[in-house]
């Protein structure tokens, strides 16, 4: 029998994808066949700089945008819930549901704080490349946490 805890936690930045655009941090908290995941944004940084450099994390809302989803099982499509939402937009809804599907072993705890730039659909706050910001982060979210399930998994941990 192992005493080995079941709890581990990881973090990273991703620079900033384009100029003046916030850079995105990622905190993940790993239970058995659960990732809760947090993503926020920080100060924009150095495009060429790479892990976790000094980014200053400018919203630390842990309920913001916040969904669950459950993988799918047999005939059953993948689940998904709001838990909290605090705009009328629903980004971790969605970005959950992708997610399950990608990692099938495991449930998903999806909290989103971003600006309200990057989710608002109009007004003088909307950046127009939000929606590539989102894709982008989405994306490398994904890659992240697949480098991370396949190092536990290789480590045999």
């Amino acid at each position: 029998m192992s005493l080995e805890p079941a709890i581990k936690t990881y973090h990273s930045t991703l620079p900033s994808p384009t100029p003046n655009s916030p850079s995105f941090v990622f905190h993940l908290t790993r239970l058995v066949d659960t990732l809760m995941i947090w993503a926020g944004t920080g100060t924009p940084s150095d495009p060429t700089a790479m892990g976790d450099g000094n980014v200053v994390v400018s919203e630390k809302k842990l309920a913001n945008d916040w969904a669950v989803a459950m993988p799918s099982r047999g005939n059953i499509p993948v689940t998904s819930t709001s838990v909290y939402r605090a705009t009328a937009n629903d980004h971790a809804l969605g970005m959950s549901q992708r997610l399950a599907r990608k990692f099938p072993n495991n449930q998903i705890h999806l909290s989103l704080s971003l600006p309200s730039s990057m989710t608002s659909q109009s007004g003088p706050n909307l950046d127009p490349y939000a929606s590539r910001l989102l894709l982008v982060m989405e994306k490398k979210l994904g890659s992240w946490l697949s480098e991370l399930l396949e190092a536990e998994k290789t480590s045999g941990i």
